[in-house]
């Protein structure tokens, strides 16, 4: 009987994962691809049952070659002086970690931290410092980085896109932490 349970655990996990997957692509992709997607997604799951070993790796290749630019935040892209970047903080994970490069190190990167959440707007954080405020600067390594060269609207908001894509990527990171 347990290995009948432990076979039932890991159907369910790749069900979570491949959930998962398809939520953050159809996040990625715009409404109009949305709608073609889930339509292909029924139909991958009904084959699914019958033929899961032969259905699994071509779904899969053609997620790697469109994840490298949009589903992985621009990851192969570098990142410049100025660019505005999301940070893995685990210590805060209820809203997004988001800074501003001033320089390029040896190590990695000083940042600009900024505050700010979802759906407000965006504005370099500033700690106190006695009577003064001063700018709240860190450093970062670059595998720290989850999503490269953030465009912030002219409010100093996150578009849509971006937001919903912060959302997918931290999930996923709690997903894979726990």
């Amino acid at each position: 009987m347990e290995h009948l349970d432990r076979d039932e655990e890991d159907e369910e996990g790749e069900a979570n994962a491949n959930a998962r997957n398809k939520a953050i692509n159809s996040l990625l992709k715009g409404p109009k691809l949305q709608n073609h997607n889930h339509n292909n997604h029924t139909a991958l799951l009904e084959t699914d049952d019958e033929e899961s070993e032969d259905e699994d790796p071509p779904a899969r290749k053609p997620r790697k070659g469109g994840d490298s630019a949009e589903d992985s935040g621009h990851m192969n892209e570098t990142v410049e002086v100025m660019d505005v970047i999301a940070i893995c903080c685990p210590k805060y994970k209820d809203r997004p970690q988001i800074a501003r490069v001033i320089q390029k190190t040896k190590s990695g990167y000083n940042i600009h931290w900024m505050t700010g959440s979802y759906s407000g707007p965006w504005a370099e954080a500033k700690k106190r410092d006695g009577r003064k405020k001063v700018p709240c600067v860190g450093t970062i390594k670059e595998s720290e980085i989850i999503y490269k060269k953030i465009s912030l609207t002219s409010g100093q908001k996150l578009t849509n896109k971006v937001a919903q894509t912060l959302r997918a990527l931290y999930a996923a990171k709690e997903g894979t932490k726990s």
